[in-house]
């Protein structure tokens, strides 16, 4: 009977809060995203599968390892940007850039932003590696009392072209430090 009492009034409380935030605007603009962010962030990957078919690799190891991630990332305020990566996937360092970033804001304040991984440690020959889209949701949070900063607090679940089914998932935090891209 507890257990009944307790599923009811968090069902109730949780239909008392959807109408609040789904009436809530973005009024959040590319614009308002511009500048340049540190990021990090960490997950899994199975590289066999997230990077099966990229020339000029050896055989990579087929499982889940831990992965971690730093980097840079710009936006220019009109969609573009670029940026680059250090990646320690399993033990496995690679460092890359993001290029062809391109990015949205949607309705429901949703960052979305496209891009491709060159690999650096790859022959110049490889083509970048992707497109692959990561999610992203703005926070504002007040660094001071005279400044509110931006940070994207991003989720990334995805299946590059040519791979399997989910070889990758991480999470992430990008901090704006300069409102110059």
């Amino acid at each position: 009977m507890t257990r009944l009492i307790s599923v009811t009034m968090v069902n109730a409380c949780l239909l008392a809060v959807v109408p609040v935030v789904g009436a809530q605007d973005c009024n959040l603009t590319m614009a308002d995203l511009r500048g340049t962010y540190t990021m990090s962030g960490s997950g899994s990957i199975d590289s066999s599968k997230a990077l099966a078919g990229v020339p000029g690799l050896p055989p990579l190891p087929t499982g889940f390892a831990p992965m971690s991630w730093a980097g840079t990332q710009t936006f220019d305020a009109v969609g573009g940007g670029g940026g680059s990566v250090t990646v320690n996937d399993g033990g496995l360092q690679m460092s890359a850039s993001l290029v062809g970033l391109k990015y949205s804001v949607g309705p429901n304040c949703i960052v979305q932003a496209t891009f491709s991984l060159k690999v650096n440690e790859l022959p110049p020959s490889v083509p970048p590696i992707g497109p692959m889209t990561r999610l992203m949701v703005p926070v504002r949070t007040q660094a001071a009392w005279w400044v509110q900063a931006l940070e994207l607090h991003m989720i990334f679940q995805g299946t590059p072209p040519g791979a399997p089914t989910g070889p990758l998932v991480d999470s992430g935090v990008a901090y704006r430090i300069s409102m110059q891209d």
